[in-house]
């Protein structure tokens, strides 16, 4: 099947956590001269992404707060819910263009949400608006805010990421110090 990028997508970066286990912001931390919230929002940028929101206190707020990514993402949907759309957290920083194609293709082709194996985020939704009345519901009533307990419930396409490293998540100072050593 070939290959054809919805038009347009929009991309959206999770930065909203508290960060507590890092000890300071994620997204102000620092590499190659530019903060992992700008490298984010540049990947999505380069990938194609018509835009970017971000879903933290100081731009796209979490209409549901203390949620974690669920939260954000249903912030992400309510935003901009009649485009399709590419999620990633902001502490990912050796995730590249190439992966978020991957993400783009593989959902395009499947006509389903994708993802990297063993992990909901990033991702890829083809038609966020189908997605927001189920979550709404899930956060209002106060349902299991697992990323896989909710994503489940659809059909899913689940790839091996480019590389591994490309999926190193910066969520304490060791782990941190690992993607330096990586990059």
């Amino acid at each position: 099947m070939t290959f054809k990028t919805p038009t347009p997508w929009l991309g959206a970066v999770l930065a909203g956590g508290r960060s507590s286990r890092m000890g300071c912001d994620k997204a102000e931390l620092m590499l190659d001269q530019q903060t992992l919230l700008e490298r984010a929002q540049r990947l999505l940028k380069r990938a194609g992404a018509a835009d970017v929101i971000t879903i933290r206190h100081d731009h796209v707020f979490d209409i549901y707060p203390n949620c974690g990514p669920l939260g954000g993402i249903h912030a992400a949907i309510h935003h901009a819910h009649q485009h399709a759309m590419v999620i990633i957290p902001v502490d990912l920083p050796l995730l590249a263009v190439e992966d978020i194609q991957q993400l783009l293709k593989t959902g395009v082709n499947n006509n389903s949400i994708s993802h990297f194996d063993r992990q909901f985020i990033p991702l890829f939704i083809p038609q966020p608006s189908r997605l927001l009345a189920p979550l709404t519901t899930r956060l209002e009533h106060g349902g299991p805010l697992s990323l896989r307990s909710f994503f489940e419930m659809y059909t899913t396409s689940g790839i091996a990421p480019r590389h591994e490293k490309a999926l190193l998540n910066a969520n304490t100072p060791e782990e941190w110090q690992e993607i330096l050593a990586s990059y």
